[in-house]
């Protein structure tokens, strides 16, 4: 089990690019990275392998890495972070505190509902973008929206290990979803998805989340990974 938690875990920070900015520390001991992005994700700490001994050192090279960003620390605690004192720190100095859950799936074993009104089309043009973003993200100011609508169009305008699909009931969007191969193959990264609102409950994320799984047999993958919501 262990095992399939670090596979999860590593959907966090298994980058497929860099978009400007951006800026990490690496090392086999820690990984951290920062850049001024539309997303939660565009800041991190994830795998840490510190003593006990090393934690003050540590964090306080945390804080100046985070210092030189102009960002807030938003720090992953999972099976890689070696230090149970470490977690217990973090947790008594955070402002929040949130609990996903780690889960995988073995993807000859997964079944979802499809509604197969729902037409499923890949993200390829900017266009989409900024409808995708508009559509899920009304309450981004003009400087999120363009931030985001930037990031999110980079990053498809290369050639990556992952993408984006958008979920069509007619000619309105009702959801997208985004998946990204695993550095090491080993699986498919579910992060990231999105429904309307008002059409929940019409199977939107689940069909999303059969097709990704379903191309992600035919790339030979056997693995499903999300950091998913206490709410999924």
């Amino acid at each position: 089990m262990r095992v399939r938690a670090l596979m999860a875990e590593t959907s966090t920070w298994d980058f497929d690019w860099t978009p400007p900015g951006f800026r990490s520390i690496d090392r086999p001991d820690v990984r951290a990275w920062c850049y001024h992005g539309g997303w939660a994700g565009s800041r991190g700490v994830g795998r840490v392998r510190w003593t006990d001994g090393e934690i003050e050192r540590g964090l306080d090279e945390i804080r100046r890495f985070f210092a030189e960003c102009g960002l807030p620390v938003r720090w992953y605690v999972g099976p890689s972070t070696t230090s149970a004192r470490l977690a217990d720190e973090l947790r008594t100095r955070a402002s929040a505190v949130h609990a996903p859950r780690l889960m995988t799936a073995d993807l000859d074993a997964v079944k979802f509902r499809r509604n197969d009104a729902i037409e499923i089309r890949d993200v390829t043009t900017a266009a989409q973008v900024e409808e995708m973003i508009d559509a899920a993200f009304p309450e981004f100011g003009p400087a999120g929206r363009a931030a985001a609508i930037a990031e999110t169009a980079g990053y498809i305008a290369g050639h990556r290990r992952g993408g984006i699909h958008l979920a069509y009931l007619g000619e309105e969007l009702v959801g997208f979803a985004n998946w990204r191969d695993a550095s090491d193959d080993t699986c498919v990264q579910l992060v990231g998805a999105w429904t309307k609102p008002s059409q929940r409950g019409q199977g939107v994320y689940s069909t999303l989340t059969t097709f990704r799984c379903d191309r992600a047999r035919e790339r030979g993958r056997r693995y499903a990974a999300i950091v998913a919501d206490p709410t999924t």
